[in-house]
């Protein structure tokens, strides 16, 4: 596809499709039992991914107050790229962002930007919760979630044309009636393809983890409170949401514990995490 003759469509498309993740063994294992995720269908190239996630997160940063301070956003940017290191596939420069926002979440774009908000890092009780933020969002970059989506936003826009143009010649209701239940069907198909993504991620993110010398219980650990302090997921929210419920997150995060074989000790946080949760929260 040509990036240039559908730019502004797909930017539009990558903004509303922008995954956002909140309310988020090193040395050995049976690594074997536990490949990595391929990307899906994509009509882009990964070289495409990137202009086109830096053309959205321009969009977002006029949009978003940024975390400014040097020490913050260096120990983010490290943890990121130790995360990212074992990611598969393209080797997409990674920039991670910290938003100034008390909102427990974070999203990726296409070809490399992450952005947390502050609220996910005070949120997080240790370090390999944290790094389970980010390794979820990795994989989300990684895999191309973004610009498959968009390919079949795209194909299912073009489809819609047509579906539309028939209904507009054909007669009497019937046509009507099949052009609305056609655009059901692909709202049903987005939600479905949505969620399916994010366990993807979940399972990719908790296999990076592992690569990197966390714990990838941390990542489920992370959900499970978080779902815990939203007061749970009615059964009506829970049909129409795009993310999956907690418990089948920590479902698939706990496969990929069980084909790992075995986990690390805990390890313990950092110095520098403990200083930037000090730092955000206003202490010096």
């Amino acid at each position: 596809m040509r990036a240039g003759k559908v730019k502004g469509w797909l930017l539009l498309t990558l903004l509303a499709l922008q995954t956002a993740c909140g309310g988020a063994l090193s040395g050995g294992g049976n690594q074997a039992a536990m490949p990595h995720a391929s990307a899906g269908f994509n009509l882009f190239s990964p070289e495409q991914d990137i202009q086109l996630g830096e053309a959205s997160a321009e969009e977002i940063m006029r949009q978003v107050v940024v975390v400014r301070d040097e020490r913050t956003e260096a120990y983010v940017q490290r943890l990121g790229e130790r995360v990212a290191a074992a990611a598969p596939g393209y080797r997409f420069p990674y920039k991670f962002v910290v938003v100034a926002s008390p909102e427990v979440n974070a999203f990726a774009l296409p070809g490399g930007y992450v952005f947390v908000n502050e609220g996910a890092i005070k949120a997080a009780r240790t370090e390999g919760e944290l790094a389970g933020v980010l390794a979820h969002e990795i994989a989300h970059v990684s895999l191309r979630h973004g610009t498959t989506q968009a390919s079949r936003a795209y194909l299912a826009r073009t489809a819609m044309g047509v579906v539309n143009t028939v209904a507009g010649v054909g007669q009497g209701d019937f046509w009507r009636v099949a052009a609305a239940a056609f655009g059901a069907r692909v709202n049903g198909f987005f939600l479905r393809s949505n969620r399916a993504a994010e366990l993807q991620a979940d399972a990719e993110g908790a296999h990076l983890l592992a690569e990197a010398g966390f714990d990838p219980r941390d990542m489920a650990n992370f959900f499970e409170r978080l779902n815990e302090r939203e007061g749970g997921r009615e059964s009506e929210d829970a049909a129409a949401s795009d993310h999956p419920d907690p418990a089948s997150r920590v479902e698939v995060i706990g496969q990929v514990v069980a084909a790992l074989g075995r986990t690390p000790a805990h390890p313990r946080d950092s110095e520098e995490f403990r200083r930037i949760k000090s730092r955000l929260s206003g202490l010096r």
